[in-house]
């Protein structure tokens, strides 16, 4: 069958602490199972393909990107099926007008969804996308071609686990009584990045973690074992980890580097580093392999299997970043949430990373439910100590409630989430801003979450400077010359480029 898969371009507010969105790895590998398949497969990643573009869209948020319209204009006349990627709810409205714009232009298409958002609240992604026929939960290379076959021959859906469709008036939603998954995941063929436009990628030096040259993604493993309330990771993949053949993983970054120039890679994995005796078998073969790489863990990482042997180890071998996850320094706040840390054991690989010589970055959430005044300056506390130790990089997040959580369920059921509610997509979207709007904990005020966010960035960058002066000129050099070597100093120079592109529209409309 003729497909079209659609990575759709990204909406942001003007003051967007965000990322320009790097190579899509999901999209990447389902255009590679349908072609192993047999069919013909073609690619719109519309973000990159229209780079250069930002055009106001709806609620004060800009496109990034191609329009829906000139995103289903690239598609091929003979276009069967569209595939789409629905993977954050803060896209949702992009999202939505892309459907109806590729059902509008090509009636007789069939438009499949996949990704987190479309996997967590596939009712509701039907309720206000109809031009949707199906959704793909979860891991979606195995069913998506299941799928696929059912369609070309015909057949019924009902024996097809794990998809969503409209049977008449009637919603079918085949989950299964878990969540299903690919167990050998080693058999995966590899992404097929050369259906995708990867030289505007590397002339635009886009890179998901700091841009070391030619970047692409990479996945070592899938899933992650733990269950925090904060993470849709469980409805989307269940906690079973599985981890590639070692050799199958460098033989997939040899292949990239060799073909294709690929000189760094960003680990996408939920969890990158659980077992450590893999990760210094992987060090030990990549070593002998003597490919001149980089590679980073920018997404956040455990601690436990981190020592100084292992640290070592990664940063020998081409590892120059790594983001750890802790999200607070409350020790009640990590047990309501379920995160499973142990700050002691945080500290010391911490130590171990900055040690061995990598740039370390950490992931902070401020206002979850159920903190307090004190959790949040115990978490202050665990910046500055971390600061002291040498971290380099720090984000708070304030907490948003994404579907597929456990904490979007319990204040969805508390009445404090509508989904349906365009007002809760526009908080999503605004948790990004330098301001962000509603926050959702009934022990602190709206207020002091912000500004304990506004504090923590106060707090630790100044804290930084003053321990390591040296860092305020490095920070300044590194944006101006674009050779950024930490997480802020991309992101910084990406917001400021939004900045401007927005208000120069401005200028153009008024």
């Amino acid at each position: 069958m003729k497909i079209c898969i659609i990575r759709p371009s990204v909406i942001h507010k003007e003051l967007a602490l965000s990322h320009m969105p790097s190579a899509p790895i999901g999209p990447a590998y389902i255009a590679s199972v349908l072609r192993q398949h047999g069919h013909d497969v073609q690619v719109i990643d519309a973000p990159i393909e229209g780079f250069n573009n930002v055009e106001k869209f709806i609620m004060d948020t800009y496109i990034y990107g191609l329009n829906p319209e000139n995103t289903i204009l690239m598609a091929d006349e003979d276009t069967e099926v569209f595939c789409i990627s629905f993977m954050f709810t803060n896209n949702w409205y992009f999202d939505r007008e892309l459907v109806k714009e590729a059902k509008k232009r090509f009636p007789n298409s069939i438009i499949i969804g996949g990704g987190e958002h479309a996997t967590a609240v596939p009712k509701y992604c039907f309720d206000t996308a109809p031009g949707l026929d199906f959704i793909v939960m979860g891991e979606g290379e195995a069913t998506v071609v299941e799928l696929m076959d059912a369609i070309e021959k015909e057949e019924t859906y009902e024996e097809i686990n794990s998809i969503v469709y409209k049977r008449g008036e009637e919603l079918i939603i085949n989950r299964g009584k878990k969540v299903k998954r690919i167990l050998n995941i080693s058999q995966i063929p590899w992404p097929a990045w050369d259906l995708f436009p990867l030289d505007k990628y590397f002339d635009n030096k886009i890179s998901y973690g700091v841009y070391r040259g030619n970047s692409l993604p990479i996945m070592a493993s899938r899933g992650c074992p733990y269950e925090c309330t904060f993470c849709s990771n469980p409805i989307m993949w269940g906690r079973q980890y599985t981890l590639r053949d070692i050799s199958d993983f460098l033989d997939e970054l040899e292949f990239w580097n060799k073909n294709y120039n690929v000189v760094n890679f960003d680990f996408y994995d939920l969890t990158a580093v659980i077992k450590r005796q893999w990760i210094i078998d992987m060090c030990d073969e990549l070593e002998k392999r003597n490919l001149k790489i980089t590679y980073q863990i920018p997404a956040g990482t455990r601690a436990e299997a981190i020592d100084f042997e292992v640290a070592s180890k990664l940063f020998k071998t081409g590892c120059k970043n790594i983001t750890y996850a802790p999200e607070s320094g409350s020790v009640k706040v990590l047990k309501d949430i379920k995160k499973k840390v142990k700050l002691s054991v945080m500290y010391y690989s911490i130590a171990c990373a900055y040690k061995a010589g990598m740039n370390v970055k950490l992931n902070i959430i401020v206002g979850m439910p159920g903190e307090t005044h004190k959790d949040v300056w115990l978490t202050i506390w665990f910046l500055i100590r971390s600061s002291w130790i040498g971290v380099h990089d720090m984000y708070p997040a304030i907490f948003s409630p994404y579907p597929g959580s456990v904490l979007f369920d319990s204040l969805t059921e508390q009445g404090e989430v509508d989904i349906y509610s365009d007002e809760y997509i526009a908080e999503i979207i605004n948790s990004h801003d330098l301001w962000p709007g509603k926050t959702y904990n009934a022990s602190m005020k709206s207020f002091y979450i912000k500004l304990y966010s506004v504090i923590m960035y106060f707090v630790f960058y100044g804290t930084n400077f003053l321990f390591r002066p040296q860092r305020i000129f490095q920070l300044l050099k590194n944006i101006y010359t674009g050779k950024h070597e930490s997480r802020s100093e991309l992101v910084l120079a990406q917001t400021l480029f939004k900045f401007k592109r927005a208000k120069e529209i401005k200028k153009e409309v008024a």
